[in-house]
């Protein structure tokens, strides 16, 4: 099989973003959250331009963006909720992971926050 994972990382191609990562633990009879962020790079492309909701409480607007990398990204699962990317100053929740990590890499689409 072909390893483009040199693609992904290549500086002509890549981006630095952060993941921020949350896991639950059960102590003391209480769920307690916790995040940890883990510094990734990898190429980032448009998924769908920007979308405006029209509610009857405001416009939200949000957008998706594919994100690529080597190291493999989560949606909500038993060990906590979906990991959140931070780039260029917003965060976007995962929706959805291709797993091709016998090509090298994991694609992922995230979805703009509203508020951020």
């Amino acid at each position: 099989m072909i390893d483009v994972s040199e693609v992904i990382t290549d500086p002509d191609f890549a981006q630095a973003y952060v993941v921020h990562r949350r896991s639950d633990s059960w102590t003391a009879g209480r769920t307690l959250s916790s995040e940890a962020p883990i510094k990734m790079v990898g190429v980032i492309t448009v998924a769908d331009a920007k979308t405006l909701n029209q509610l009857p409480e405001g416009d939200r607007v949000t957008g998706l963006m594919c994100f690529y990398a080597t190291k493999e990204l989560f949606t909500t699962s038993d060990q906590g909720t979906s990991d959140q990317i931070e780039w260029r100053g917003e965060r976007y929740r995962v929706k959805q992971v291709f797993p091709y990590g016998d090509y090298g890499y994991y694609k992922a689409i995230g979805e703009r926050m509203a508020g951020d």
